[in-house]
């Protein structure tokens, strides 16, 4: 399979689609990156930062910037905090710019071009801290030559997405692996599994194909009863795939095993199965280390991914990952395994899963646990109360921990909460251990204008505490708060909030309690609504004061 960009410079068939199934073809694609490429090669600052959540406008922008010989950053968000930092360098967000009296740029993607194009990514890192990661198109162009060796796709198949394009595994995926086979790619981001199936209806309604770009916060999701359509295959990325998600979906779901700076390292295709390196990733294991080098890292070398590994065949390069060596820590002295803590607690009847971690209270290091209980365990809890339940579970562990490995402090939720690139955020989860201000953000997503965030309220929240002593409730004024908390950590021109149009607080928000927020914006206006699985809990519009105001 012939795998690069310039092959389909003047193809007249379809790059993507919209929601409503309009095409752009790849001509009309690499004349618009021709356009924005000799206007953004007159801007001044060499380094930019891209954030769109459209993929055509994102690709665009991107190929754009780099024929134009800038540096492009690409973040995992884009809140006000970022921003400013950003700001503070010069680094500004790239937007579409006026191409009436600009003359295109050449196209030309040649190996030249390739190798110097440099772009960064985002990753949170071993220790939770943000890391810039280097990578050229050479290298990601590596990689989709890799994938493309490794799958077979069908040429009318597309691309459609449940993860960001702002993350590489979605880049790769969804637009880069079309851009450079001439296949297609589905434009939106889509939020839930219903979703999906509407899209591949849709699609075939023309007779075409697709496969799925996923993510195992979603695919955990999934039931029987949501069936794909004339789907080849399912991506997972971003973190292990629990088993006994594979029997509920309809299609082979495979596993990709990678990160930022190493870009995809092997891929499986059943639960627990061996490892298989890509076709370009060589493979080392020493000490239990699993060590990668490729043509499309960040660095030519070895890397040393963090991962515990050991062969299952050395001939064929399959292996067995063991956990991660950044999860042994020192306490008191006393070396702990945190995956070894966490296969204890999750072995208990009331434990669907779990995640442990080390916070720091009072200049002391101690442990936590983030708990999903089965759904009679969670009854029990809420029918005992917190520390009758946390003593039962610690006298169970006493027969497989000593005691300094029993986590000290406990967290009870519907699920693990995850960022928009469906991990774990190792800083989130340890603030989760602070005085807690703010409901905890379980998952975030994007569908048309709507930003979606399922949000949980654990009694250890500050707002509860006397409101009231033997019935807690939410109360309005702290709905009120993070309303506005989360409405400006989308939309970056927000200030203060300045007056409110038809509040209406309908129902309680009690502790435990699971709730969908869901905010839309026009002008200066956001308009917010909570609900549950049965009834609206409160709706209403925030009017805020934009930074522009403000400023003049």
């Amino acid at each position: 399979m012939q795998c690069h960009f310039q092959k389909f410079i003047d193809s007249v068939q379809p790059l993507c689609l919209d929601n409503a199934l309009h095409s752009t073809s790849f001509n009309h694609f690499w004349q618009d990156v021709a356009l924005q490429a000799g206007a953004i090669a007159q801007l001044e600052n060499l380094t930019w930062a891209l954030w769109e959540t459209d993929s055509y406008e994102f690709l665009v922008l991107l190929f754009a910037a780099l024929l134009a010989k800038k540096q492009v950053l690409l973040p995992p968000n884009r809140v006000r905090e970022l921003e400013q930092d950003f700001a503070a360098q010069h680094i500004y967000f790239l937007k579409r710019q006026s191409v009436e009296t600009v003359v295109p740029l050449s196209l030309t993607l040649d190996d030249d071009f390739l190798e110097q194009a440099q772009l960064y990514f985002y990753t949170s890192g071993s220790t939770g801290q943000p890391k810039k990661i280097p990578r050229t198109l050479k290298q990601l162009l590596n990689e989709v030559q890799g994938l493309s060796q490794s799958f077979v796709f069908e040429n009318d198949a597309i691309a459609i997405a449940t993860v960001s394009h702002q993350h590489i595994y979605g880049l790769l995926f969804k637009l880069l692996l079309p851009l450079a086979t001439g296949r297609c790619f589905y434009i939106p981001q889509v939020a839930y599994p219903e979703d999906v199936i509407q899209v591949q209806k849709q699609l075939k309604t023309q007779s075409l194909s697709n496969y799925l770009i996923s993510s195992p916060a979603l695919l955990k999701r999934w039931t029987t009863d949501v069936v794909l359509e004339q789907c080849q295959m399912v991506f997972s990325s971003g973190g292990k795939l629990e088993s006994g998600v594979r029997p509920l979906v309809n299609c082979l779901i495979i596993e990709v095993l990678g990160s930022s700076e190493t870009g995809g390292i092997a891929h499986r295709a059943k639960d627990d199965d061996v490892w298989t390196p890509f076709a370009n990733v060589a493979i080392r294991i020493e000490d239990h280390q699993l060590m990668v080098k490729s043509n499309h890292a960040y660095e030519d070398n070895w890397i040393t991914t963090g991962d515990r590994a050991e062969w299952v065949d050395h001939m064929c390069e399959s292996f067995q990952l063991l956990g991660r060596t950044d999860r042994i820590i020192k306490l008191e002295e006393k070396r702990l395994s945190l995956d070894a803590i966490e296969q204890s607690i999750q072995a208990l009847d009331e434990v669907k899963q779990c995640h442990v971690l080390v916070f720091e209270h009072e200049h002391r290091q101690m442990l936590g646990c983030i708990v999903v209980l089965t759904e009679q365990a969670r009854e029990q809890l809420q029918k005992q109360g917190k520390a009758v339940f946390v003593g039962h579970l610690k006298q169970q562990l006493k027969d497989h921990l000593e005691t300094l490995a029993i986590p000290r402090q406990w967290r009870f939720l519907s699920q693990l909460p995850q960022n928009t690139q469906s991990k774990l955020d190792k800083s989130y989860l340890k603030t989760l251990f602070k005085p807690m201000l703010q409901p905890v953000v379980l998952s975030q997503s994007q569908s048309a204008d709507d930003y979606i965030f399922s949000l949980e309220f654990p009694p250890e929240l500050a707002c509860f505490k006397g409101h009231f002593p033997n019935q807690p409730i939410y109360p309005g004024v702290g709905q009120i708060g993070f309303l506005q908390h989360f409405a400006k950590s989308i939309w970056s021109d927000l200030n203060w909030c300045k007056g409110y149009e038809q509040l209406k607080f309908q129902n309680l928000i009690c502790p435990y309690a699971v709730v969908q927020l869901k905010l839309s914006r026009k002008e200066h206006k956001v308009s917010f609504e909570l609900r549950d699985s049965e009834q609206i809990l409160a709706s209403g519009r925030l009017l805020f004061a934009l930074q522009t105001e403000v400023e003049g």
